[in-house]
């Protein structure tokens, strides 16, 4: 999580802020690059706005606006958190491996209900729609931003103050001798524009499935103790601040620990989630198709690329990537694209989705046109799998055994840079 911040912050702020559009004048170039040191990821919006209204033919300004406003959408996200203390250092936390992935943690959070945290993914929907549908007017016009990563900065905790707690371009660039970051020059361009819109539908369809299920349940029994002020009905029963230190202990363990371990077993125990908005999970199937359908699109563009200039996603002939250690050939992206081809299918119901217990495949279609309860645990161990099991061809583990090797094994770290 924390990486998946970081970099999407450093990209998509530092391409607003550093941008100096093709028939732009210097003051205006001057005052874009001024935003990168500052963090003020609002007032570049206010900018890049004015000047893709200005020139609308301009699809680099429209490429700079459409990545303040992915910027925009994580920074609301970090900086809720932040405000209701999400609890990064808890010892539930700790259980799960998640502990000092995402930032710090607020010493003095509010207190947050379920309403509210519902709120919070509903903010971040409504700023990746506004993100995406400017993309989206990008199309395929050449599009070009040539930035640094390294100077960025950003107010992730939204305390109005930029500091070097900020300066997460130093998170990704390499220190030179006397510890100051590198420069980290990258040339987005209009592949990487379709690239973007690809991550903020897969985040959207990530936010829309967790807005149209019903976890009230899960919060009162367990959720909220992500958060260390949660008004909840087992946070009511502890005191409003949470633990206070006393109670029984399990096999030598800590009581915040035991806690912990309380209410995890509890969250699982009560992930039984009914669907509130039948409509919205819809729509979830239909954000990973357009996923799938934009990398096609992007990788299509990259192949008619002709130039070689510090690409953030290159193709086979492109000599210049930045990142060196993901190597990309058009055997990694034949394997890619084919594999896709398989998820995309399976989400149409044309191609059966596995399960561990039986032979039969699960219909994905029907899974999102006939919801039910998703019961985590029923749907580990068969039983909430069975309304859904249909006879056809099911999908082989051939296909992802395939692109393991031709990745090197290394089939995560490229599926999260390709999208």
């Amino acid at each position: 999580m924390r990486y998946l911040l970081t970099w999407a912050m450093a990209a998509a702020m530092t391409v607003a802020v550093s941008f100096v559009p093709a028939k732009a004048d210097n003051t205006a170039s001057a005052l874009f690059q001024s935003y990168l040191g500052k963090g003020r990821i609002s007032e570049a919006d206010e900018q890049m706005l004015a000047l893709a209204t200005k020139a609308s033919g301009n699809a680099d300004a429209r490429l700079g606006l459409g990545m303040v406003r992915t910027a925009r959408a994580l920074e609301h996200l970090s900086q809720a958190l932040y405000k209701y203390g999400f609890a990064t250092e808890m010892p539930a936390m700790r259980l799960i491996g998640l502990s000092g992935t995402v930032f710090s943690t607020n010493p003095d959070p509010q207190p947050i209900t379920y309403r509210d945290f519902r709120g919070i993914l509903a903010t971040f929907l409504a700023d990746l729609e506004k993100a995406d549908q400017t993309l989206a007017e990008v199309g395929d016009s050449p599009a070009k931003l040539t930035v640094d990563l390294s100077v960025t900065r950003f107010d992730w905790n939204g305390d109005g103050t930029i500091d070097e707690r900020d300066h997460i371009g130093a998170a990704i660039s390499d220190l030179d001798d006397a510890g100051k970051p590198k420069p980290f020059i990258v040339a987005f361009d209009t592949a990487d524009a379709k690239w973007l819109r690809g991550y903020c539908n897969f985040l959207m369809a990530l936010t829309k499935t967790l807005l149209s299920h019903d976890m009230s349940r899960s919060w009162d029994a367990g959720f909220g103790s992500l958060f260390p002020r949660a008004v909840s009905g087992l946070a009511k029963a502890n005191g409003v601040d949470g633990d206070d230190g006393l109670g029984m202990t399990l096999f030598g363990t800590s009581k915040r620990d035991t806690d912990a371990i309380a209410d995890l077993i509890s969250l699982v125990h009560t992930i039984d989630w009914p669907v509130a908005d039948k409509a919205m999970w819809l729509e979830v199937r239909g954000h990973f198709k357009t996923v799938i359908r934009l990398n096609r699109e992007t990788w299509g563009l990259i192949a008619k690329e002709t130039d070689d200039d510090h690409e953030w996603l290159p193709g086979p002939r492109q000599k210049s990537g930045v990142l060196p250690s993901l190597e990309v050939t058009q055997e990694r992206i034949d394997s890619w694209l084919a594999l896709l081809g398989q998820v995309d299918e399976v989400l149409d119901g044309k191609l059966l989705m596995p399960h561990w217990r039986f032979a039969k495949g699960i219909n994905l279609a029907r899974v999102f046109e006939q919801p039910g309860n998703f019961d985590l645990v029923l749907w580990i161990t068969g039983p909430g799998a069975l309304p859904y099991l249909d006879n056809g061809k099911v999908m082989d583990a051939e296909a992802w055994g395939q692109a393991t090797r031709i990745f090197g094994g290394d089939v995560a770290s490229y599926a999260f840079y390709f999208n």
